[in-house]
């Protein structure tokens, strides 16, 4: 067996290996350690080396000396007992203010006790700047740093005002107090900022999932945002096993979406391109942003900053790019990562769910075809063969029942069709499709209807042609059943997000609460995120639908 001999070169790095595991036992130690408790043990040390210092170098002027060692023991004491019995408050309370102006009055007494502003004992009051810092962050810091300031200038202005001034000393201490809370202060505001920012990241909106994706991320993308700072971000993801799949810009509260199917795109932007591959941030978002053209976006500033965290689940894999336009903070690069792999575990989730509605919406409709979908079938053959032996007059009211059953078969079947397999991404043209239900819903509510569109032929999902035929239904049973109506005249217009329906009759309106709020049409509308307004006809009412367009499969 070769033994392999340690190089001169492994010499360093075995030297440094105990101070960084000393350096990790220490920090692991205060990181465990009660704040609370560290002050009190600081305090004790503190007054005990101050005792020790004394004695070791009695301070001047002597006659002094007695009294400044009283003040050291009794301070001494009240340290220990803290540490023993400490102040059952919470950390930040106020109450603690008090003990800390009993530490810098002690610390003021005793260099005013011991050459006022040459004293030793000011190289204590960091102590007091340092413990509030902890506390109350930045505020802390600058509370400390004035309790400082004006110990020290009641403390010096005896020494400036008897001709003997050094007024250096007070000048450069008084500089020192202010960068130590300056500096200290810094880290008290940046551990404030990342508290906040993390406790708003663990407010993660829950089942942020609304009717498409632009709801559910939006949602998620404005909640990522604000937790970043109001930053951009962009969010590429494709399938894992096909070359297909989205590009999701959020900028200033508006969402960009870009589905992308096209072979040579995944293969310049594979998600797997930006990381680990040594590819800047900004080169690669540059990149992007030249390969689509849909996506209208200002990254010309020169102080933006581009931060970039990849994701991958099972079924997707992608980047989260994060641009931001202010100073990011050092954690900024961490957040990315978790906002990255919560994304990815939002999509991934959110596509299982979609999965499983997919998966009842199908077996919901396997069985109204073997049941309902034949009972009706049965129930129109048993009808044909009841009209052959009745006399003529009968056969009338026959027909028309077998007309509403031949509705309902249709209304069904149109279901089924739209929920089998391989058949959820098949789209509909409303001007061929509606024509035959309309005859039916002339024949049912003995009415006339005239339907009207633009020149552009208006294409919709099945599953949303089976929900504008619901509206139009109930609409045609409103009209007729309450307002008496004989005509209704249906318009269709199309803009870029939005298809509007027009429905107007010639009855005498839907009395009562009704008229304004037709509950069943209210709450079928809002479950497509449309809006419904009634207004007065002369005669009759008006429904004007506006519905979201919405081109993919739900």
């Amino acid at each position: 067996m070769a033994i392999t001999q340690p190089t001169r070169n492994d010499a360093p790095a075995r030297a440094h290996r105990p101070a960084r595991e000393f350096a990790g036992l220490a920090r692991e130690w205060l990181l465990r350690t009660d704040p609370e408790r560290l002050i009190c043990l600081g305090r004790v040390i503190t007054a005990a080396f101050a005792i020790l210092a004394i004695y070791l170098d009695p301070t001047r002027p002597n006659s002094l000396l007695y009294e400044s060692r009283v003040v050291l023991g009794l301070y001494l004491l009240l340290a220990i007992a803290l540490v023993i019995f400490p102040l059952r408050y919470s950390f930040i309370s106020p109450v603690h203010l008090l003990i800390h102006g009993i530490d810098a009055a002690v610390v003021g007494w005793l260099t005013f006790l011991t050459n006022e502003l040459a004293s030793p004992f000011f190289s204590i009051l960091p102590f007091v700047i340092l413990a509030m810092t902890m506390r109350w962050g930045l505020k802390g810091a600058a509370l400390g740093a004035l309790i400082a300031l004006l110990v020290q200038l009641v403390v010096g202005l005896p020494d400036l005002l008897d001709g003997d001034a050094e007024l250096n000393v007070f000048i450069m201490r008084s500089i020192y107090f202010v960068l130590v809370a300056a500096t200290l202060g810094y880290f008290g505001a940046y551990r404030e900022r990342s508290r906040q920012r993390l406790a708003q990241l663990a407010q993660w909106p829950p089942g942020a999932i609304g009717e498409d994706r632009v709801s559910w991320l939006s949602i998620l993308l404005e909640h990522a945002s604000g937790v970043l700072g109001d930053a951009h971000l962009l969010v590429i993801w494709r399938e894992q096993e096909f070359e297909s799949g989205c590009v999701a810009y959020w900028a200033n509260g508006t969402l960009q979406l870009a589905d992308l199917r096209h072979t040579d795109f995944w293969r310049r932007h594979d998600p797997d391109h930006y990381e680990g591959r040594g590819r800047r941030s900004g080169e690669a978002l540059n990149g992007l942003f030249a390969d689509l053209p849909q996506i209208h976006a200002n990254t010309e500033q020169s102080d933006l900053k581009v931060f970039s965290a990849a994701f991958s689940s099972v079924r997707y894999r992608g980047c989260v790019f994060v641009v931001s336009f202010a100073n990011a903070a050092d954690d900024t690069k961490d957040l990315s990562q978790i906002i990255a792999t919560r994304v990815g575990t939002e999509l991934e989730r959110v596509a299982l769910i979609q999965a499983a509605r997919s998966e009842g919406r199908m077996r919901l409709a396997r069985d109204l075809h073997d049941s309902v979908l034949q009972n009706l079938t049965a129930a129109r053959l048993k009808l044909k063969l009841i009209e052959e032996g009745i006399p003529d007059g009968a056969k009338t009211q026959l027909t028309e029942v077998g007309s509403l059953i031949l509705e309902q078969q249709q209304c069904v079947r149109k279901f089924v069709d739209e929920n089998r397999p391989g058949e959820e991404g098949n789209l509909a043209k409303l001007e061929q499709e509606l024509p035959e239900f309309l005859d039916l819903l002339r024949t049912q509510w003995n009415c006339a209807i005239d339907l009207s569109h633009g020149p552009a032929p208006l294409v919709v999902p099945r599953w949303m042609l089976y929900e504008i035929m619901q509206l139009i239904s109930e609409a045609a049973s409103n009209a007729v059943r309450h307002g008496r109506a004989t005509l209704l005249r249906i318009a269709f217009a199309r803009t870029a997000e939005l298809l509007n329906l027009e429905i107007t009759d010639n009855g005498t309106g839907i009395p009562g609460e009704l008229e304004m709020n037709p509950l069943s049409l209210s709450q079928r509308v809002a479950e497509l995120g449309g809006k419904l307004a009634v207004c007065r006809n002369s005669p009759g009412l008006g429904l004007k639908i506006a519905l979201p367009l919405k081109l993919e499969v739900r």
